[in-house]
């Protein structure tokens, strides 16, 4: 990088690995959570995309989640059986159904990222407004990013089928 300082080098190479290995240890925190409410990581991941959005439909998750209708539609099934989320006909458009979560749902989901809300509380209660809106900034941005290279990855992607194999040009 042009104008980049060798600390700058480090620095940053610092920040990649360090948010790589803060992806993974989520991925293992929410893998414990989905533990926790006996759901799997992909309807835990539908359950808080429902608790930061209170309500979307089968077509919405799918986008946000980066699966087929066809396979939220399962999950859906999956997730008002068990009593965390409700289908409700749309006010607006009573053909459309809307998705949303079940209070109960959420008072349990809640509980479980409890500790780790408070953990980041008390981290960020030391630092300053400007800090803090840098910080909210950087995550906000990541995520985007990392969204999108989850979409663009997934478009470029082997079918499950293949995957399973081994990386590419792995021979069994």
């Amino acid at each position: 990088m042009a104008g980049v300082t060798d600390s700058q080098d480090q620095l940053l190479a610092e920040l990649v690995q360090g948010v790589r290995r803060l992806l993974r240890q989520s991925v293992r925190y929410y893998d414990a959570v989905a533990d926790q409410l006996g759901l799997t990581l992909t309807d835990l991941t539908c359950v808080d995309t429902l608790r930061e959005r209170r309500r979307a439909t089968a077509s919405e998750l799918a986008a946000e989640l980066g699966l087929t209708t066809g396979a939220v539609t399962r999950m859906i099934d999956r997730l008002v059986q068990a009593g965390f989320v409700a289908r409700r006909p749309d006010p607006a458009d009573r053909r459309r159904v809307i998705v949303t979560l079940e209070p109960t749902a959420e008072a349990s989901v809640a509980g479980l990222f409890a500790g780790q809300a408070a953990h980041l509380t008390e981290a960020g209660s030391t630092l300053t407004a400007g800090q803090l809106q840098l910080l909210r900034d950087f995550v906000r941005e990541r995520a985007e990013a990392t969204q999108r290279e989850a979409d663009r990855l997934r478009q470029q992607g082997r079918p499950h089928a293949v995957r399973r194999g081994g990386p590419p040009g792995h021979r069994s």
